[in-house]
């Protein structure tokens, strides 16, 4: 016969997945998701230091150590860089564990969707105002994996990899040394792509911490918070053994 204890195991890992079962339709709200409102509360211009001036000795700094980094890539970092174009927080499943998905999590999914589409609203006019041509304009010795449009200060990769790693080591703060860890080969990979200098990822980073702090004091975003909260809470338990 089970043990008590192992009986109350077993409860508690069914009525975990229930709930994660009572929760998957909200994965088609993401294709609707709102961002959060940062316009007229946030003015990257007036906050972060400007971009090194073009043909000073920082902007020729900056673009050696892209060439630099050109040169002594590897394959290995080339790859996950590439993979990490694509802007998710469930590229940090190596550092939250097995079953981190948007299929299993769609309430943590509508949290940083919506974030992922509030940052353009303020890193764009940010990006228009210092208007810094990317690496691979101003160098034809830059070969980048990809030529994205627009300027390139700040890194707009780079907030949303900060910003990742600030909100989900919040919500999973057993893991924030990995989280942080991972954000921090998630942004420079786009200086191993050949699209952004060092100090556009710099400030992309400064950025999200501004960031962050605006988006704590929205009663929204709390909220989605608690649900994405709730919901990994019940994800660690059914993967409890």
């Amino acid at each position: 016969m089970r043990s008590i204890a192992a009986v109350s195991r077993l409860l508690s890992r069914v009525a975990a997945l229930l709930l994660l079962a009572a929760l998957c339709p909200i994965a088609n709200a993401l294709s609707e998701a709102e961002p959060y409102p940062l316009v007229q509360r946030i003015d990257l211009a007036s906050l972060l230091p400007p971009p090194p001036p073009a043909g000073s000795a920082a902007d020729r700094a900056d673009l050696a150590a892209v060439l630099a980094l050109q040169q002594s890539r590897s394959q290995a970092e080339l790859d996950l860089a590439k993979a990490d174009a694509e802007a998710s927080v469930f590229r940090f499943a190596d550092a939250v564990g097995e079953g981190f998905d948007a299929k299993r999590l769609p309430h943590t999914a509508l949290l940083f969707e919506r974030m992922t589409r509030s940052i353009g609203a303020v890193v764009g006019p940010a990006k228009d105002y210092w208007n810094r041509p990317r690496p691979f304009l101003a160098s034809g010795d830059v070969h980048p994996t990809s030529r994205p449009d627009g300027s390139t200060y700040p890194s707009g990769h780079a907030v949303l990899a900060r910003l990742y790693a600030i909100v989900l080591a919040d919500l999973l703060p057993q893991k924030r040394r990995e989280i942080f860890a991972r954000g921090d080969r998630f942004a420079p990979g786009r200086l191993v792509n050949g699209v952004h200098y060092p100090t556009d990822v710099e400030a992309g980073l400064i950025a999200a911490t501004v960031i962050a702090a605006e988006l704590r004091q929205q009663q929204a975003f709390r909220d989605d918070l608690a649900r994405a909260r709730q919901e990994l809470t019940a994800w660690q338990a059914a993967a409890t053994p």
